[in-house]
């Protein structure tokens, strides 16, 4: 442990540097901050996030030893990398993508050390910097992706420990069946909520419990088997009293209370594990863990030399994220009079009927509001239609839209094709492209169109709207911001060269009637 009485006699104009940086890194990437704050505060799989900042300040104080002798000196050759995750970040604030925002946060708190303090600076405290790492929940697309490997991982060990109770069981993807009820492991039970705050429970047991570095990693690492083995315990565990006591044993307060339990349970085989490698070699030593020197007292000044330019390059860095940043936060929402569920339910010769789109959808859609309707021409042919509408485009929003590729499997639907298509004579834009899916259930064919749009440029891509949100905001272009998905059934051997004529007719009637009416009813005009 590090010694309580090192003097920190650290220079005024290090701790004015810092202090200002600090406060202008909070400003600068206050709206990507707030949303990981909401998070905490609204999903209870992050909700240990509060805690990380606080104990990234404590590693910095038990390691305030190290700051004896301290020479620091910026280092340039950090800057190239620095200013392409600075403008990472950009593109992520004003595109509206907190999945690229809020993980560049660490990095660069990590980055602008290095880059005003010195390599020296980052090895001796990158375990405290490096840590705010765990305060950033995981991206959405990085958590479906995991969470859809833990599922099936948890539900294949979680059968075995239920077999290993002489009951027969059988597994499918990630439903259990028992015979007498079904169990189906959802995302909340993956693991996942196990896995990063383990992660994170494992770094601060092996800095202050293991003396040696390889023991350190092999704490840390051994975690994420960790977590995975006791939350498939857990699965098991559940399944057992559910066959004998009924499936309420999966849900409520057991439910719940077992999740707490066994994280203890995790913990608890860290802290064996770690017993376990205290006899390999090599043997703890007596002294400092840490690597820091004993002394009983230091009264070193931190060495500066230079670090005024870096400091000057950084502040305007962080001054420019800042002001594009608030600037394109105050511009006014683009409403639509009526709302977008007022959009016309008469389309050239299509007429429909508009289905009312429960409010919990829309926010999972990333909308602010949201249009359904079905409609049906005089040939009897009939198109579903989904508009989602966001009036403040520039919005800290984790879903932003949501995408079909990813919500149409979901909801049962077989995939067959997925590509670009272009639509050609289209009102307004001439042309767009969009992304075109077939999808078929139950042997019945429909063909998808989807695609972004801003008052002035479509795409079939939303990280490419994202790129022109970001360019809108930059030019301090008010838009509105649009997400767009017809779906037209396959006639009776049809092939595809003629649905997609079908369909592309839609498009272009549809786009007039759209033009015509965001043109008739947007309140607050660019």
């Amino acid at each position: 442990m590090a010694d309580r009485n090192v003097k920190l006699n650290i220079t005024g104009n290090i701790w004015f540097q810092a202090s200002v940086l600090f406060l202008l890194f909070i400003c600068a990437y206050w709206i990507p901050l707030k949303g990981i704050v909401n998070t905490w505060m609204t999903n209870e799989d992050y909700s240990y996030g509060f805690i990380i900042p606080f104990i990234s300040i404590y590693l910095f104080w038990d390691m305030r030893a190290r700051f004896d002798g301290l020479t620091v000196k910026a280092n340039w050759k950090i800057s190239p990398v620095l200013f392409v995750f600075v403008l990472l970040s950009i593109y992520g604030i004003l595109g509206s993508s907190g999945n690229i925002s809020r993980p560049a946060i660490p990095i660069l708190f990590v980055l602008f050390a290095g880059f005003c303090f010195g390599r020296e600076f980052l090895k001796r405290f990158i375990l405290p910097l490096g840590f705010l790492v765990f305060m950033v929940p995981l991206p959405a697309s990085v958590d479906r992706t995991f969470g859809v490997f833990l599922k099936s991982v948890s539900s294949k060990l979680g059968g075995e420990i239920i077999r290993l109770f002489g009951m027969s069981v059988n597994v499918s993807g990630n439903v259990i069946d028992l015979g007498v009820t079904q169990l189906q492991v959802v995302d909340a039970c993956s693991g996942l909520r196990f896995v990063f705050p383990l992660l994170a429970l494992g770094v601060v047991y092996a800095y202050f419990f293991e003396k040696v570095r390889w023991k350190q990693v092999f704490c840390v690492f051994s975690t994420v088997p960790i977590a995975i083995l006791t939350n498939a315990l857990r699965v098991g565990i559940t399944g057992v009293l559910t066959y004998y006591y009924g499936p309420e044993m999966a849900q409520g307060f057991f439910h719940d209370f077992s999740g707490w339990l066994i994280f203890m349970v995790a913990f608890g085989f860290l802290f064996v594990l770690g017993r376990l490698l205290r006899f390999l070699p090599p043997s703890p030593t007596s002294g400092n863990s840490k690597g820091t020197k004993d002394s009983k007292s230091s009264d070193h000044a931190i060495k500066m030399e230079g670090g005024r330019s870096a400091f000057i390059v950084s502040t305007l860095l962080l001054i420019v994220v800042a002001v594009l940043g608030f600037n394109t936060q105050a511009l006014p929402p683009v409403k639509v009079m009526g709302g977008i569920s007022s959009f016309p339910l008469a389309i050239a010769d299509w007429k429909g009927e508009s289905i009312p789109v429960p409010s919990d959808i829309i926010e999972a859609s990333g909308a602010e509001e949201s249009f359904e309707g079905f409609y049906k021409n005089s040939k009897a042919e009939n198109v579903s239609l989904y508009i989602g509408y966001r009036s403040t485009a520039f919005l800290e929003n984790e879903n932003f839209f949501h995408s079909p590729t990813v919500c149409l499997p979901s909801s049962g639907l077989t995939v067959i094709e997925t590509k670009k298509r272009k639509v050609e004579g289209v009102p307004f834009f001439n042309e767009i492209w969009v992304s075109e899916m077939v999808v078929e259930s139950m042997g019945e064919k429909r063909l998808v169109y989807f695609w972004f749009q801003t008052k002035d440029k479509a795409t079939y891509s939303k990280d490419i709207n994202r790129f022109h949100l970001a360019l809108h905001a930059i030019r301090h272009d008010n838009t509105h911001d649009l997400f767009i998905r017809p779906i037209m059934g396959f006639k009776k051997d049809e092939n595809l060269v003629d649905a997609q004529k079908r369909m592309d007719q839609f498009v272009r009637d549809m786009m007039g009637t759209l033009n015509d009416f965001l043109k008739e009813n947007l309140i607050k005009k660019y």
